[in-house]
């Protein structure tokens, strides 16, 4: 299993390098405040990481919650016992 894990990371990170590699033109970056130049690759890798990072909070929320609902049913069920 670790070995096909590690196959897996290593086609992945070799079509990302590619993908980075053809898509290295600038692009403008444009907030309300300020704008400023990044390369395409970067600014993808840097959306792709917030997008993982507020999916890993969105699933913490919800284990959180299921952590609690399963703590309460465990006080229920020690009480009927």
């Amino acid at each position: 299993m670790k070995l096909l894990a590690t196959i897996v990371f290593f086609i992945i990170f070799t079509v990302a390098l590619i993908f980075s590699i053809l898509n290295f033109q600038s692009v403008q970056i444009n907030f309300f405040f300020t704008s400023f130049s990044l390369p395409l690759a970067l600014a993808l890798t840097i959306e792709l990481f917030a997008g993982i990072i507020i999916g890993l909070l969105a699933a913490a929320i919800h284990i959180l919650k299921l952590q609690s609902q399963y703590s309460k049913l465990v006080k229920q069920s020690d009480k009927r016992s």
